[in-house]
Formats: structure tokens, C-alpha cells, sequence
């Protein structure tokens, strides 16, 4: 699914013209920006969290050269997928 495709399904379920509904998105997307870089997780309901997370500084090798970088430590966005959409998802695998 693209960005296109989540707005026409979204419009039709909340039966709101495209524009409506892409607005209400950038404003979604806004919060979620705005919460995420004062380092707050953001609950998606039974899906999951979006959260913060350090990723520590490593070494990484360049398979085709063999030469080593250092990479440096970063933040980065994760999403921690709840228990009951795992068991979902463990339910569909069956």
C-alpha cells in the first residue's frame, strides 16, 4: 500500500473528501513529529508504539573492499509491535 491508496481508503471509511482527509493526516503527522523529537512514545492503540531509540556507534565492514568504518552513534525511530497484534499475526501464519 502506497500513500495514495492509504488516503483513498481513509477518505471512503470516514466518507470525507481527499483533501480533507490528507489534511487531517499532515496534522497527524505533525503531533507524531513533534512528540517523537521530545523523545515521547506514541501509542498506536492495539498495534503498537512508535518510540525513540539510541543506536550505539559500531563497526561495519564493506564486504567487497574489506574496509572498516566506523559508524556513529544515531537516533533512530522504532516501532514496538504490541502483544495482541503479534498474536494476531501468529494467527494468520497457522
Amino acid at each position: 500500500m502506497n500513500s495514495t491508496e492509504l488516503m483513498t481508503k481513509l477518505s471512503q471509511k470516514l466518507q470525507l473528501p481527499k483533501a480533507e482527509t490528507s489534511r487531517r493526516m499532515e496534522h497527524i503527522a505533525g503531533v507524531i513529529s513533534s512528540e517523537l523529537s521530545e523523545n515521547r512514545a506514541v501509542p498506536f492503540g492495539n498495534l503498537g508504539t512508535l518510540e525513540v531509540k539510541k543506536r550505539n556507534e559500531r563497526v561495519n565492514v564493506n564486504p567487497a573492499s574489506g574496509k572498516r568504518m566506523l559508524v556513529p552513534p544515531k537516533l533512530i525511530v522504532r516501532f514496538k509491535t504490541s502483544g495482541l497484534l503479534k498474536d494476531k499475526l501468529k494467527e494468520l501464519k497457522a
